[in-house]
């Protein structure tokens, strides 16, 4: 089956514009909203924490208002939810994104997924109102990710799954092979219909809450999500076989590198996101060569890319420590007051690098550090890659 995928410019986050832009992304990916009247929808945005728009972490307000107001026009019933990352309070996180104003002003539903309860389905743990509704609109924003290099269609429906199973699933499907092939079966198992990435600004460097704010004015729109994120892959120059994600769809056989894309809008190939710094955690140029596969496999083995607290940037919050599934964050409690004596330490032995204590911290104090070697496979890849490419 062909499928298409669309990518409009828009520059800035101005209702209308950003109205028009969807209409005219939707229809050029053919997708029909003529028999949506009466249906009810579910939007899924990205509501990693209570992080204020501003910050660029969470689908802009702006962006979902947008998405509403197009649904309601089609007659549909509209929901919101989402799973947040269950450390910050889940009613801060609806207000502080947003996002509960907008529910509000446009009489949306709010479906806190901690509160909806769940539903087994092939063995994953999935909120119960996702399986309530006529189709799934997934709204995510376009970012990177420590653990699974790029945060888009596909990553963001790990949303999907409740409050601490979460957490759990971390410790369950641990290294990067697992951890995409569970993501993949969530993505399936939801099915979205419609993809509608927030790629006005992005997120690039040590993503998804630690990067740099990057003004990228797209919006990108698409039926399938494995699609759609080779699509994205490509405007910031990566190769989709380097996303575990799409080697896992692929695996599975719901994606293949050779099929027909249909892509509308603005060439992706002629127009890469210049500077699009990827996170520390990408070793480029390495994971399709031979050479490194052999190293990682039989050499490296124990060899990783570690989480450090930097001192210096730490306030001593602590939800760092809360956010760690295997506890391997340790800190003491300064008596009645909620900061802790000093900053906490990771024990490294126990660190299953999930980067979830990075993902968290407001502040930015978690560092992603390369061991020496990971430094050399990097600075070999590129060199690689130069002379590949007779640079």
């Amino acid at each position: 089956m062909i499928q298409s995928v669309a990518i409009f410019r828009c520059n800035k986050y101005e209702l209308k514009l950003i109205v028009n832009t969807l209409v005219s992304s939707i229809k050029s990916i053919n997708f029909d909203t003529s028999s949506l009247r009466g249906k009810t929808v579910l939007l899924k945005p990205n509501m990693l924490g209570a992080y204020p728009p501003k910050m660029g972490i969470t689908t802009h307000p702006l962006f979902v208002e947008a998405v509403i107001i197009l649904f309601k026009e089609y007659g549909c019933k509209v929901w919101l939810g989402d799973s947040p990352n269950g450390i910050f309070p889940i009613d801060l996180v609806w207000e502080r994104t947003g996002i509960r104003e907008i529910c509000k002003r446009h009489n949306v539903t709010e479906k806190v997924f901690e509160r909806e309860g769940s539903v087994v389905k092939n063995g994953l743990h999935i909120a119960k109102p996702l399986v309530e509704v006529d189709l799934v609109v997934n709204l995510p924003k376009f970012k990177t990710h420590g653990l699974t290099i790029l945060t888009l269609a596909t990553k963001n429906l790990y949303g999907c799954i409740p409050g601490l199973v979460k957490t759990s699933y971390h410790r369950k499907y641990r290294g990067n092979e697992r951890f995409a092939e569970m993501l993949v079966r969530i993505a399936g198992t939801v099915s979205p219909k419609l993809t509608l990435i927030d790629g006005i600004v992005g997120m690039d460097g040590n993503g998804p809450s630690a990067g740099r704010l990057i003004k990228l004015g797209l919006i990108i729109a698409g039926t399938d999500v494995f699609h759609t994120d080779a699509v994205c892959s490509s405007l910031v120059g990566l190769n989709p076989l380097n996303l575990d994600t799409l080697v896992a769809a692929k695996k599975l056989n719901l994606w293949n590198e050779n099929d027909e894309t249909i892509v509308t809008g603005i060439n992706p190939h002629e127009n890469i996101i210049k500077d699009f710094n990827l996170p520390s955690t990408y070793t480029k140029g390495m994971r399709d060569w031979w050479i490194s596969k052999f190293v990682i496999k039989r050499i490296w083995g124990g060899i990783s890319i570690k989480p450090k607290v930097n001192q210096k940037k730490c306030k001593r919050c602590g939800l760092c420590i809360k956010s760690c599934p295997v506890k391997a964050i340790e800190g003491k409690q300064s008596g009645s007051d909620e900061k802790l004596k000093e900053p906490p330490k990771i024990i490294t032995k126990k660190c299953i690098e999930c980067y979830c204590c990075h993902e968290i911290c407001p502040y930015k104090a978690i560092d992603l550090n390369q061991s020496l070697f990971i430094k050399i496979g990097r600075m070999l890849g590129e060199r690689r890659i130069k002379k590949i490419n007779n640079i």
